[in-house]
């Protein structure tokens, strides 16, 4: 698992509260690589992402995501009822693919899930690039275009994943920075 992002990047743009830790279980459904990044580097929590793990007495677990599906009477594919809940993007549920370690999401009233990121590295790494064209966006007389293309062009770097599907929530959510609905 390639990472650009380490604990201290994520600490630095999301404060010490704004980032989630997972516990290091043994056994676990997950592979080594994502366990241990999700263990030592975590998942940013804050405006735009919302890291979603339940309490189990003083640790975290992921929710299993047939279960979060069941509790809103919304159909969940039998190949990913195991998967975890990773988060909420602003309109798209983020789960983990605990055979494969690849990120999906599920888009708000869409039936089927898409792939968005080939491991969990990938969606910190894009969630840490979103983070800084937020921060850039919120500047005087920002140069939109200009943001976006550099988020592309740096999440492009490590996983072309998330943005190679023009229908993608990544896309959908670059075009609501360039219509300026931020």
């Amino acid at each position: 698992m390639n990472s650009s992002v380490d604990y201290g990047d994520l600490a630095r743009l999301h404060g010490l509260t704004g980032v989630v830790l997972y516990p290091i279980q043994d056994p676990c459904p997950l592979d080594a690589a994502t366990v241990q990044f999700l263990g030592s580097v975590g998942l940013p929590h804050g405006r735009f992402f919302s890291s979603r793990a339940g309490l189990v007495g003083a640790e975290r677990e992921p929710y299993v995501l047939a279960a979060v599906f069941a509790l809103g009477n919304r159909y969940c594919p039998e190949e990913s009822r195991g998967w975890h809940v990773l988060g909420y993007l602003p309109a798209a549920l983020v789960t983990l693919d605990p055979a494969s370690g690849a990120v999906y999401v599920f888009p708000e009233s869409a039936r089927d899930c898409q792939l968005a990121h080939r491991d969990v590295a990938a969606l910190v790494h894009c969630l840490t690039e979103f983070r800084k064209l937020e921060d850039a966006y919120n500047a005087p007389e920002p140069d939109v275009e200009g943001l976006v293309d550099t988020f592309r062009a740096a999440v492009n770097a490590i996983d072309p994943t998330p943005l190679a599907d023009p229908d993608s929530e990544w896309n959908r959510m670059l075009e609501e920075v360039r219509e300026e609905m931020w």
